[in-house]
C-alpha cells in the first residue's frame, strides 16, 4: 500500500491553447499553480516549474483531465519522460 502523504498531486486542466495545473498534498492544499502554453516546447518548463514544490521524499503523480483530446501531446510528454500519468475522468472532477 503507498502512502499518500509521499505524493505531490498535480491536477493539469487542457485545454485547447493553454493548461492549468493545481498542485495539492494529500489534505487537498493547494500549494501552487501553473498556467502555460499547450506547446510541446513549453513541456519543460513546466515540468521545471513542477520540480520546485517537490521537497525530499516526494513523488509526483500527474492527472490529466482530457475532454477534447488537448492533452495528448502532453500525456505523451510525461510519458516518455517516465512520469506518473493518470487519466482523470471529468465527471468525477469538482
Amino acid at each position: 500500500m503507498h502512502n499518500r502523504q509521499n505524493y505531490l498531486y498535480v491536477g493539469v486542466d487542457l485545454h485547447k491553447e493553454h493548461h492549468t495545473a493545481v498542485m495539492i498534498n494529500c489534505w487537498q492544499e493547494k500549494l501552487g499553480e501553473i498556467q502555460f502554453d499547450n506547446k510541446p516546447s513549453a513541456f519543460s518548463k513546466f515540468l521545471l516549474e513542477v520540480e520546485t514544490y517537490v521537497s525530499d521524499g516526494l513523488s509526483v503523480v500527474f492527472g490529466l483531465e482530457d475532454v477534447g483530446g488537448y492533452g495528448r501531446a502532453l500525456a505523451k510528454y510525461l510519458v516518455d519522460h517516465e512520469r506518473v500519468v493518470k487519466e482523470v475522468n471529468p465527471a468525477l472532477s469538482f
